[in-house]
């Protein structure tokens, strides 16, 4: 699925809070799914980049929802790219924003 595609079935879907989203990109195609802490990622393909994570989605705020979409799929390519993601120290007060 494209980028546009995935942000519509993340949003469609709700994932909550304790929500585990597995999220993978193949070349320009993108697909995720929800697991359970112990389930690893199986594919014919391996992916070029994944992650996994939970977060409190900001669903129902479409500005919030779209910026934290960027900024996780901009943190995805980041494990592709050489380029480093900025990083905050661990003892700076949360949250944080761009």
């Amino acid at each position: 699925m494209t980028r546009d595609e995935l942000f519509a079935s993340i949003v469609a879907t709700r994932p909550g809070r304790d929500d585990l989203v597995y999220l993978e990109r193949c070349g320009d195609s993108y697909n995720w799914r929800m697991v359970a802490a112990a389930e690893m990622p199986s594919s014919a393909t391996a992916p070029d980049v994944w992650m996994s994570f939970s977060a409190a989605w900001p669903i129902g705020e479409p500005a919030r929802l779209r910026a934290f979409f960027d900024d996780l799929l901009a943190e995805l390519e980041s494990m592709a790219d050489t380029a480093d993601r900025c990083r905050w120290p661990v003892d700076e007060p949360w949250p944080h924003h761009h």
